[in-house]
């Protein structure tokens, strides 16, 4: 007898007993759903946090210089070297750097006919739009030739757009007093900070870089920042940045450097993985006890098949094939058990996926260790009725009543 005949009276024994076999797989079922639920849970809750904690500002890492220690220990006065539109140019070369945000900061007050509040000013370049996503409800973005040309533009964001302007609809256009100077109004955006963590009631303000070097007297890029192309990598991208500026301008006194979330990620890392395990333990007791109710469907099969049985061996089966024939059906039946956990599993992270915060993430490897590992519980518990039946004298077995 083939494996594949062994396949279909497998299947065709547990279609004839179709409620004790679904009774049976209940345990394997319930079992492979709650550990590829729980995984995928873990899984998902990790990338969030990943995100939340690891990719503040879409991916980005905070580059910042520090001086060398002097080799007596004493403190010397240093002074940060000064940034350049070639460094941002070589740190966007760097391997998984997807782009680079240069930004100084002002701080001064915005008058609009009688309307007037201290409003918080960043400078940036062309390249923050895209870098950041930054959503422009009206007008347009900043242009190269913008801060090249210290042009007077700036952009404002809603908040400032309703403190300023109330229900004007069209503001691209016109003319704003910040510092006693004149600006035009070229775009309004949707500020990135929540309301919360805002200094001012009035809003935000974006202005060129070079615009916001001449009015404050501050260098043009006060802070260097990069977006890294895989938050999983954000450390190591974040290093090799730093490394990269430090030795682009051959620095002897300091060096670049970033902040290390290796060691957060690590605990992170350890976090996830020891709750997933916990838990997951515990859904792994329904694969115990599914695999128990095999073992116990099993024998009763072999009880109830003993003529069957003895009237194979009476034909010339051999012990070996009615072992195989009882381990193949054992295995079908868990299989079958996995297939549909799996199925049960895949609407339960959907579910939780639209209930919480957290989307569920089931990854290929996952279902094939869930269906592997019921494979496998049908093997272990399968192994003793199968060696009971082949252990079975042809002629008890025909005798038996």
């Amino acid at each position: 007898m083939s494996i594949w005949e062994s396949f279909k009276i497998a299947l065709s024994s547990i279609w004839s007993h179709k409620i004790r076999a679904i009774l049976t797989m209940l345990g394997i079922i319930i079992g492979v759903a709650a550990v590829i639920i729980i995984v995928a849970i873990g899984q998902g809750a990790k990338n969030q946090m990943t995100e939340e904690l690891f990719s503040t500002d879409q991916n980005a890492i905070d580059i910042y210089y520090e001086p060398l220690p002097t080799e007596d220990g004493s403190e010397m006065y240093w002074e940060e070297p000064e940034l350049t539109a070639e460094d941002i140019n070589t740190l966007a070369e760097v391997p998984g750097v997807e782009a680079v945000i240069a930004i100084n900061r002002g701080w001064g007050p915005m008058a609009y006919n009688e309307v007037q509040g201290e409003m918080e000013i960043m400078g940036v370049g062309p390249e923050y739009f895209s870098a950041r996503n930054l959503q422009i409800v009206e007008g347009r973005a900043f242009y190269a030739a913008d801060n090249e040309g210290m042009n007077r533009v700036v952009m404002i964001d809603e908040v400032a757009k309703d403190k300023f302007f109330g229900n004007t609809e069209n503001v691209i256009g016109e003319i704003v007093d910040v510092n006693n100077n004149p600006y035009k109004v070229v775009g309004v955006f949707t500020s990135l900070i929540p309301e919360q963590y805002r200094y001012s009631e009035f809003g935000e303000m974006l202005m060129p870089r070079g615009v916001i070097s001449m009015m404050f007297g501050n260098r043009e890029i006060e802070q260097l920042s990069v977006i890294a192309s895989n938050p999983e990598k954000i450390a190591e991208t974040g290093r090799l940045a730093a490394d990269t500026l430090t030795q682009s301008k051959n620095l002897e006194d300091g060096m670049y450097t970033t902040y290390d979330f290796t060691e957060y990620e690590q605990e992170l890392n350890t976090v996830i993985t020891l709750m997933t395990l916990f838990i997951g333990s515990i859904a792994g007791i329904s694969l115990l006890v599914g695999g128990i109710g095999v073992m116990n469907i099993m024998l009763v099969s072999v009880t109830e098949r003993t003529r069957e049985i003895g009237l194979r061996k009476a034909l010339g089966a051999t012990r070996g094939k009615i072992l195989l024939q009882f381990l193949i059906e054992s295995v079908t039946l868990t299989t079958l058990g996995g297939l549909l956990g799996l199925g049960l599993a895949a609407i339960g992270t959907q579910i939780v996926s639209q209930l919480s915060p957290i989307t569920a993430t089931i990854s290929p490897l996952i279902v094939l260790i869930g269906l592997g590992f019921s494979a496998f519980i049908g093997i272990i518990f399968g192994i003793l009725p199968a060696n009971n039946a082949s252990k079975l004298s042809p002629i008890d077995a025909l005798r038996y009543e």
